[in-house]
């Protein structure tokens, strides 16, 4: 077996090695990117009138092997520019535009000038003005249509079983990640699209690896104009297919056995016509391969296109073990282009076995400290139905639409713990030990519906009619059956402190919700007075809450074996809560754009906005029983500047100030103390006050437009203030046991920021991805510990650093490094940190044809103040075969934790204690598979 250490060294000097790689790369790539330096300007206008054809496309590529090389649209005089082409070598550039025939010529940008002003570009029109420019065969590669960028399926030529994803790679300027992230140009792709409707929920994976490239018409890109984020709204791709493949099915059914008796079991069938959408899902394991919903599970049993994807590997740092059931099924169906339904079900059952082993360090002063050594064994199942159904109808100048689910949920739990607490400074010593089994029964019920109303112009009466109107409802509504039965047994080296507790609890709650919520858009706009200088909207939201909660508590007597109700912890309460939020909202926007060229907006908003908050609480206990009543004016304002330059490059800059208001609840103010909880009491102050909050937001989004190579930059800085900020007072006796109750203290202060970078450079077949994210907080959190005012710095970070490269499909490999940091300071005390440090790596390669080979490795170090380190590494690896038609068939050999190393790592800290410890995990097993995807795509009718 590898030693830890050596593993850490060899990584790291691969890591290193890679990033002289790619700098190297980078440098070759700069000199490559020399003769990168030509400049072309020309014209595009109509043969017979003279006058310029505004938009028209240009598409510029190598002459000797149509290689794409840039795009763009002439602008509003017919121009265009195009930067960074080779010189020296023959180019062939093409203009079209609708109703035109397409033209082509070739030329050579002189190296001595590095610039070439080509001859005015006479397009003729097209025998049939009905028609667009050419036949299919001379569609060209990509055009923009009007805003959309659209590139043609067909003039990229791939192996017959490609499938979409293959096919972005090829497209100029689009770039897929690691992550799973898709940008064109530098910008983020939010959704994926097929024929303009989500594909199966919408996650990305299932149409882009499942929906073979020959299938595709056109690939679009554009900007979601029903976006309500107007200053930064989503940017969309959808996947167009061919008449003849609007219908289609996929699926797969697989299953797998490996040693110390691991299993795992999937089957999914999804088919689609161009108006309905229907998927059945299952699956069941024991290696820890976990699903949260129905579109999740579909997306793990699709089919992959590199078979090399590990997005569906056990989880090796899932606690405990694990067995996983889940099944469900999802149904869409458009009536017409208004009218649409969607409805799901998911089923799960999870079954968990966990022993973990934990040493909590809390600082009391310069000189004493508790040690908190805990031993616990827990066994827990979870059962769950959720089923959701939404309808949709737009009309003319409306839409309407009605959502609404429904769950239940059933949850067990047995748990077994031993404590034992060391007070270092006295000696004190105590134990708790303690037994639980619980109980939990929840079912529930949402509810959202909508009406959005638009103003329009009737060019009849010449008049604006209608208003801007959206007006939503909610309801929520959960029951919930809890029983529970604990023993409580807690000792000490001190005399007559021993307590002993046998209880059974039976709670039944019953909530709901109900909230109403106004958005009148442009109450100017009303008054037909012409334009304005900015727009005033009137927003308000008005929820309603209702929770009633009825607890029997009882204690065993030991002689009758029977358990008498405990009259201090039974209780009856009816809690009714009221909350509005009416302001309004004052906005301007300025924008200055040139047709294909570039636009740039400045956005201004500020929202007066107030926050009126009634809380009453009735109980059979008087302490419990409130009446509070708040109002707190919250306004927010923000400043955009948005300055796009077509192919070139896109920033937004940002600006936020926003401020919020928290109020103490019943648990802060008035809770039942339960005296079974030795080491930890939680008592009530019925005087708090409001936490007021100020937040100020700066944003830069930097997207480089290149088609070549592109980039994502993104900046994110926060600072706030808190003002009485709810923060802890707590009071450790000598045995450890803590008394706690919640206190306003002053301003908590805190700044914190986010980056995120990614890069990728095209050389050739050759792609390099950088990826990097970073962010780091750090606040200010005053406190109490034992009645003395305490000041607790805090400072986190995280850093995380991806490079990969890839080459036609066939390698693909890949290094990471991930550091987390904390780092507690408190007056009167010593400094508390951790870190945790993983280094991964990993290969897949598809080659001999129809092989894929995939492995992983990840080496984890943990430091802790006061611990020893903890380092272990898991390596996986995966080695496959696909045959049959299309690569229908699958066989594949798992090896996992091939070390025999994987260990979990509890590590973590707040105000004033470190917690370290470890918990069971998933370890080695090796697993055979076999698996079959039935794919027909085309019409499905005999």
């Amino acid at each position: 077996m590898l030693n830890a250490l050596n593993v850490l060294k060899m990584i790291r000097n691969i890591l290193f090695s890679l990033i002289f790689l790619c700098l190297s790369f980078n440098v070759q790539a700069q000199k490559k990117d020399s003769i990168y330096v030509g400049l072309v300007d020309g014209l595009v206008r109509d043969s017979v009138h003279n006058y310029v054809l505004k938009s028209a496309t240009l598409s510029i590529y190598r002459a000797d092997n149509a290689q794409l090389l840039s795009y763009q649209l002439a602008n509003n005089f017919g121009k265009f520019q195009f930067k960074e082409l080779p010189v020296g070598i023959r180019l062939r550039i093409t203009a079209s535009y609708i109703g035109y025939q397409s033209i082509s010529q070739e030329f050579i940008i002189p190296a001595n000038t590095r610039k070439i002003i080509l001859k005015a570009m006479n397009l003729e029109r097209a025998e049939n003005n009905l028609q667009e420019v050419n036949i299919v065969a001379e569609r060209p590669p990509v055009r923009m249509k009007g805003d959309t960028l659209e590139f043609n399926a067909d003039a990229f030529k791939l192996d017959t079983n490609a499938v979409v994803e293959d096919l972005l790679r090829k497209l100029p300027g689009v770039t897929i990640w690691s992550d799973g992230l898709i940008t064109v140009n530098g910008k983020k792709i939010s959704n994926v699209l097929v024929d303009g409707k989500l594909f199966f929920g919408g996650d990305t994976k299932i149409a882009t690896q499942n929906l073979p490239k020959n299938a595709v018409d056109k690939i679009q890109v554009y900007t979601d104009k029903e976006d309500k984020n107007v200053v930064d709204p989503n940017t969309n791709l959808n996947i167009v297919l061919k008449k003849d493949k609007k219908d289609g099915y996929f699926g797969k059914i697989g299953m797998g056995y490996g040693t110390d008796k691991r299993y795992a079991f999937d089957g999914m069938l999804s088919g689609f016509t161009a108006k309905t959408q229907l998927s059945l899902v299952g699956s069941r394991n024991n290696v820890n391969k976990t699903a949260n919903d129905v579109q999740t599970l579909i997306g793990y049993s699709s089919f992959k296109g590199e078979g090399i994807e590990q997005d569906y590997q056990s989880d090796f740092s899932k606690q405990g073990l694990n067995e996983f059931s889940s099944g469900g099924a999802t149904f869409a169906h458009e009536f017409n282009k208004k009218t649409s339904l969607k409805a799901d079900y998911f089923y799960s059952d999870s079954q968990n076995e966990v022993l973990d082993q934990v040493q909590t360090l809390v600082t009391l002063n310069e000189n004493a400290l508790l040690v908190q050594d805990k031993v616990g064994t827990s066994v827990n199942g979870n059962t769950s139905h959720r089923a959701s159904a939404n309808y949709t109808h737009n009309y003319e100048q409306a839409n309407f639409y009605i959502n609404s689910s429904l769950q239940g949920q059933q949850r067990y739990s047995q748990n077994a713990q031993v404590m034992e607490s060391l007070n270092t400074e006295t000696n004190a010593q105590s134990k708790n030990k303690s037994q639980q089994d619980n109980e939990d029964r929840q079912t529930g019920i949402n509810l959202f519906t909508g009406l959005a109303m638009k103003r329009y112009y009737d060019n009849a009466s010449h008049h604006s009619k209608s208003i801007n109107l959206e007006v939503v409802y909610k309801y929520g509504g959960n029951k919930r059956n809890y029983e529970s039965t604990r023993i409580t047994e807690f000792t000490s080296n001190i005399p007559g402190e021993g307590q002993y507790f046998n209880r059974k609890y039976k709670t039944d709650e019953n909530n709901a919700s109900h909230s109403l919520s106004t958005n009148f858009s442009d109450l100017l706009g009303l008054l037909n007075s012409g334009s304005h200088f900015f727009t005033v909207n009137f927003k308000n939201e008005l929820t309603s809450y209702d929770s009633r909660e009825e607890t029997w508590v009882g204690d065993l007597n030991t002689g009758s074996q029977q358990y008498i109700s405990n009259a201090n912890l039974t209780n009856t309460s009816h809690y009714r809560s009221l909350n509005e939020r009416p302001g309004l909202e004052f906005t301007k926007s300025i924008t200055k754009s040139l047709s294909s060229r570039y636009s740039k907006t400045w956005s201004m908003n500020f929202f007066a906005q107030a926050r009126l908050f009634d809380q009453k609480n009735n109980s059979d206990k008087a302490f419990q029983k409130l009446d509070k009543s708040y109002a707190h004016f919250i306004p927010a304002a923000s400043i955009n500047y948005k300055n796009d330059q077509y192919g070139h490059y896109y920033h937004n800059y940002s600006l936020n100030y926003t401020t919020s208001v928290s109020y103490p609840g019943i648990y802060q103010l008035a809770p039942i103390v339960d005296d079974a909880n030795v080491y930890y009491l939680h008592l009530g102050n019925p005087v708090l006050k409001p936490a007021y909050t100020h937040e100020a937001v700066l944003k830069f989004t930097h997207a480089g437009g290149q088609t070549k190579n592109s980039e994502f930059i993104s900046v994110n800085l926060t600072a706030g203030i808190t003002k009485d900020h709810f923060s802890d007072s707590s009071n450790y006796d000598a045995l450890g046991r803590n008394v706690h109750y919640t206190v306003n203290v002053s301003d908590r202060k805190y700044i914190g920021y986010y980056g995120s970078l990614y890069e990728v450079y095209n050389i050739k077949d050759h792609q390099f991805q950088v990826s990097y994210t970073s962010s780091l907080n750090y606040g200010r959190n005053p406190g109490y510990i034992n009645g003395s005012e305490v000041m607790t710095k805090s400072l986190n970070t995280n850093n995380q650093l991806s490079l990969g490269y890839s080459f036609k499909g066939l390698v693909n490999t890949g290094l990471s490094q991930s550091l987390l940091t904390y780092n507690r300071t408190q007056q009167g005390s010593s400094d508390n940190s951790y870190k945790n440090l993983v280094t991964g790596i990993n290969a897949g390669l598809n080659w001999p044809k129809n092989v894929f080979i995939s492995s992983n490795l990840n080496y984890n170090k943990s430091i802790s103040s006061y611990a020893e380190d903890v380092n272990f590494t898991i390596w996986n690896a995966n080695v496959g075969y696909r045959f049959l038609k299309g690569n229908n068939g699958e066989v594949k050999f798992s090896a996992l934790d091939l070390l025999h190393q994987n260990t979990s790592i509890i590590n973590y800290g707040d105000s004033n204690s470190i917690t370290r410890g470890t918990v069971n995990v998933l370890q080695q097993y090796f697993m055979v598979s076999l698996a079959y995807y039935p794919r027909k795509f085309g019409s499905i009718k005999k």
